[in-house]
């Protein structure tokens, strides 16, 4: 089986610590590369730090176009889509500001990539993100930042921090579910644990090793499943 990726910086493995001396680091023991390990299939990882889903799908077409082929295409995306730009709205709260991807074009372009696979006989896969912890990212995403202005246009909550990023889950949940396409719920199956917090890194919306190691877990229990699908 060969799987290739198009997703952000959770699939690409990105970890921050306290050790960090970059912007941020990259396990080689992320959750594919150990699913990988595990269950022997043919892994072609093109997910990006930072990535939003119109730029994921520019390279998903030119992939397409140059030949590219798979049995399993995994689309995640939602995490940055669901974000804001934070250095206007740092220096101006008042103004008017939409998510990097409003919502409508998120949905849309899910759908035009899925119609893609399909069209080209690959299975396509979609993947949740884990939930962010506000408390944590808020202070991430103010760095060098007006932080009470960025607290402001979020209405005096950080949890809209929250809400941003499980409106955009919930989107991707009735999309898959009207389109009848496979979801893998990493956000669900992670916030299930009690140690939740640990499996996060300090940034609060990467997931730690730990996070990495149980999302594999989560790949492992649902490939095999998949593959059956397409054999």
């Amino acid at each position: 089986m060969k799987i290739t990726v198009f997703g952000d910086s959770v699939l690409k493995g990105v970890i921050t610590t306290p050790q960090t001396t970059s912007l941020f680091d990259v396990t080689e023991k992320n959750s594919l590369a150990l699913a990988q390990k595990e269950l022997g299939f043919e892994l072609d990882n093109r997910s990006i730090y930072g990535n939003i889903i119109t730029k994921g799908q520019l390279k998903f077409n030119k992939w397409l176009e140059k030949g590219g082929s798979a049995d399993i295409c995994i689309i995640e995306f939602g995490d940055n889509d669901s974000d804001y730009d934070w250095p206007p709205i740092s220096q101006n709260p008042d103004g008017e500001y939409d998510y990097k991807t409003p919502l409508q074009d998120y949905l849309r372009i899910l759908k035009e990539m899925t119609d893609s696979c399909k069209k080209n006989k690959i299975l396509p896969i979609l993947a949740s993100v884990p939930a962010l912890i506000p408390e944590r990212w808020i202070n991430s995403i103010s760095k060098g930042l007006n932080k009470e202005n960025i607290i402001k246009f979020l209405g005096g909550d950080i949890n809209k921090l929250s809400q941003n990023q499980e409106l955009y889950y919930k989107a991707m949940q009735t999309f898959a579910s009207e389109n009848k396409i496979k979801l893998v719920d990493m956000r669900q199956a992670l916030i299930n644990e009690d140690n939740y917090a640990d499996l996060i890194c300090m940034d609060g919306i990467h997931p730690s090793e730990a996070g990495y190691k149980l999302m594999s877990q989560v790949w492992i229990k649902e490939l095999p499943e998949i593959f059956k699908e397409i054999q």
